[in-house]
């Protein structure tokens, strides 16, 4: 018999079946292994559960026109759930609900504390409403009442109805644009823009130092705010014939950028 024989026979052998005795062996560690899995998670959520770390401390930094209370408010913590099952980014787009919120960042520290860092709005402009006045931010929404517009530029509308903090009163596209627009109006053309005017067709005009208006049209699209361009255009071209600096002007109409009207005062 030779050797290559034997190992053939050897192949061919089956091995012995499982006894029940070790099959029951291996479902029984199986199962203790579970178990204690199970019970680790038990313990560890138990633990985390504990009172010791439900949100007892929140620090808030940053604040000048929100209070802390507010920011507690908005964060709207459960009083009874661990800080391990709070998200800071949720927490985080509560607090930016606010008016006057910016940014926010929030971190969680163990044992109970939040700490909440909050960077707000600069006012860019003034919304005026009748006699009322608010502050803007740059994306165009209502902050708070203010007394004054200091330096800042003054936009009415006096066709907007009740104003609310958080009320979106002028586009987000557009009032960048009509601050450009009054930063660069003086040294373009020698006469500024005292305050802008939208009415409820969302037609924008301006007044000057000078006593007239300049009419810009409807502003309501992306293609109607990207007349401002060649309106202006327009009317550095009319300032070549016509003084600007003049208080006889009534107002000078742009809605068609290839024939700017002019009204003189005293004239039908």
């Amino acid at each position: 018999m030779t050797v290559g024989t034997i190992e053939k026979r050897r192949r061919g052998v089956a091995a012995p079946p499982a006894t029940p005795v070790a099959r029951s062996r291996g479902w029984i560690w199986a199962v203790m292994q579970l178990a204690v899995l199970s019970a680790e998670i038990f313990a560890t959520l138990f633990l985390l559960a504990q009172p010791a770390f439900w949100p007892q401390q929140v620090q808030v930094s940053g604040i000048r026109h929100v209070s802390a209370g507010e920011i507690k408010s908005a964060l709207a913590l459960p009083p009874d759930r661990s800080i391990f099952f709070l998200s800071h980014a949720q927490l985080e787009r509560r607090v930016e609900q606010l008016p006057w919120v910016h940014a926010a960042s929030v971190t969680l520290a163990l044992p109970n504390r939040i700490s909440v860092t909050v960077a707000e709005w600069t006012p860019s402009a003034v919304l005026q409403v009748g006699e009322a006045t608010y502050d803007l931010n740059d994306v165009g929404q209502v902050l708070d009442p203010v007394t004054e517009a200091g330096k800042l530029a003054v936009i009415n509308r006096p066709a907007i109805g009740e104003v609310k903090s958080g009320q979106r009163a002028v586009a987000a596209e557009l009032l960048p644009m009509l601050l450009r627009l009054r930063a660069g109006f003086t040294p373009a053309f020698r006469v500024s823009i005292t305050s802008f005017t939208i009415d409820a067709r969302e037609v924008l005009s301006a007044q000057t130092d000078r006593g007239w208006t300049i009419v810009f049209g409807q502003m309501l699209s992306v293609d109607d705010r990207a007349t401002l361009e060649p309106k202006l255009a327009a009317l550095r071209a009319l300032s070549g014939r016509l003084d600007l600096t003049s208080t006889s002007i009534s107002y000078v109409n742009l809605e068609n950028p290839g024939a700017p009207a002019v009204q003189m005062r005293g004239r039908k």
